[in-house]
């Protein structure tokens, strides 16, 4: 593994990560690439509410009893201490690149919670012939601003991935935020930003750099406030949106991700 990859992480992710690699060799020896992305490389992680993410390569198709056995170390690793998101695809399919992409195995915390009304060899069934239209967002996050554990710098390795590929991936994202703003602003808030500044500039943003981008925007004054208020939430401190506020944060963001593309086709 390349120790160096792990400088300057966030305080006991690196023990956790090198733990998680070590483990997985009793596992399978089919891995032949690891990475890590997302807030741990981007400067953003929260101890208290960030996920480790990891997306590993395999040189084949998984056989049923590495599967479970990898459902089985997430289980056990996963929350101790941080909540792990992992996803594995094969070199075959990043070679023979589709969006959205299918995956040989995926594991978050929304997994554990489905245990408790299924079995893991039914989750590993369903999980079989499954897309995941986010493993986008993963491979440009790793291409912009993750780490190579080992193996080959993942842009070696995929073929036929687009720029748009991961703007969809965003925008089905975006979709759910817009749906979700009531319930968790502080995450809508900052990831629907996210996907303006990408659709923007082409900037790939950790939810820590939106503010700064956003004071550079020709945002209402009254939407920036909503934004600094997400950002200093997800910093720790106490914030809170009125309905108002919430209400046009959502005009605001649809306007700019949605509405303008209905236009577009609409005159197509």
């Amino acid at each position: 593994m390349n120790r160096d990859a792990l400088a300057n992480f966030p305080d006991e992710t690196s023990p956790f990560i090198e733990q998680f690699v070590r483990e997985l060799t009793d596992v399978t020896d089919a891995i032949r690439h690891a990475y890590v992305h997302g807030s741990v490389t981007m400067g953003g992680f929260h101890p208290r509410q960030s996920d480790v993410d990891l997306l590993l390569v395999s040189d084949r198709d998984l056989s049923d009893e590495e599967r479970l056995g990898l459902m089985r170390l997430c289980l056990a690793t996963s929350t101790q201490p941080y909540p792990l998101e992992l996803t594995v695809l094969t070199e075959q399919a990043l070679q023979e690149w589709v969006h959205p992409s299918p995956f040989e195995f995926h594991y978050s915390e929304q997994w554990r919670l489905r245990l408790e009304k299924t079995s893991i060899d039914e989750l590993l069934r369903e999980q079989r012939g499954m897309t995941d239209p986010d493993v986008a967002a993963h491979l440009k996050v790793i291409m912009e601003r993750g780490r190579v554990l080992f193996g080959a710098p993942m842009n070696e390795l995929v073929v036929g991935f687009e720029d748009k590929h991961y703007l969809e991936a965003i925008k089905d994202d975006a979709l759910d935020c817009l749906s979700s703003l009531d319930n968790h602003p502080v995450y809508s808030v900052l990831n629907l930003v996210r996907v303006i500044a990408y659709e923007t500039d082409g900037r790939v943003l950790a939810k820590r750099e939106v503010l700064e981008w956003a004071k550079r925007q020709p945002i209402p004054s009254d939407l920036l406030h909503v934004i600094q208020k997400a950002a200093a939430a997800y910093a720790g401190e106490d914030s809170t949106f009125s309905r108002s506020e919430l209400i046009d944060f959502y005009i605001f963001a649809n306007e700019r991700l949605f509405q303008y593309e209905d236009t577009d086709e609409s005159e197509n």
